[in-house]
């Protein structure tokens, strides 16, 4: 068996080895899928969005010519995983996602999320104050983009209550919508988003609250993500051009 796993190993290491990569000399594809006010693409095609004028402007001082594109959320995590040499824009760190990608120093850090409702519940989401009480009542469902995190704190927590977790294949726009079609209670939401979501969603900002949870930690920092066939050299002159143009930004404990 042994002998088996080690040839697997070597096996996984050569198709690593086949695999393109890109440098500093190269186009960088950099993929992004719809979420404003972070990323989207504009009617003429072009790109725009917080984090994504950030990485513009964080790549032409770092040299890179970067190419953004517009992918699902889940094919960017498949190419990431594959070892296509490509980025993509505003990820959370988690240990699941560093066993197959590589992350820049943090481009924004989140203000903290809180629990985005219909104004007619109120009084349903009254009593609590923490996101754990929320969740152990049993009364509320929430709804969650699959393939997206919350951070490693949020998403242990609410990994406890499989049973009231609607995971959606769609983006945000879909989520507000089928939140506000009864689908779920609540989902998760910095402030910063709240205005261009529901502007994007056609929908009036009147009908929805959010609240804040005392157990909900300060927000997330967001980084580019890299598949490991990006050049470390690259990756290294991104970093020193975030350093440069938006500072450590990293959260302090």
């Amino acid at each position: 068996m042994l002998a088996e796993f080690s040839n697997i190993m070597i096996r996984l290491f050569l198709a690593m080895l086949l695999l393109p990569s890109v440098s500093l000399a190269q186009p960088l594809g950099v993929l992004y899928f719809e979420y404003p006010p972070y990323y989207q693409t504009l009617p003429d095609g072009r790109a725009t969005g917080l984090i994504v004028d950030l990485a513009r402007k964080v790549f032409d001082k770092a040299g890179v010519d970067a190419e953004f594109r517009f992918v699902p959320v889940k094919r960017i995590l498949h190419d990431i995983q594959t070892g296509e040499p490509v980025a993509s824009l505003g990820w959370l760190k988690t240990p699941e996602r560093e066993e197959f990608a590589r992350f820049s120093l943090p481009i924004y850090v989140n203000r903290p999320v809180g629990v985005f409702f219909l104004r007619e519940k109120e009084e349903l989401f009254r009593p609590y104050e923490t996101l754990e009480a929320l969740m152990a009542s049993g009364k509320c469902s929430i709804g969650r983009v699959s393939g997206l995190s919350d951070g490693p704190q949020i998403d242990a927590m609410l990994a406890k209550y499989p049973d009231r977790i609607v995971n959606v294949t769609a983006d945000s726009v879909r989520l507000v919508k089928m939140l506000e079609s009864g689908r779920f209670d609540f989902f998760l939401l910095p402030p910063e988003e709240i205005d261009a979501l529901l502007q994007a969603a056609q929908i009036s900002p009147e009908g929805f609250a959010l609240k804040a949870m005392s157990d909900i930690p300060w927000g997330n920092s967001r980084h580019i993500i890299y598949s490991k066939t990006v050049d470390d050299a690259l990756i290294s002159r991104v970093d020193d051009a975030i350093l440069t143009e938006i500072g450590d930004i990293t959260p302090k404990p």
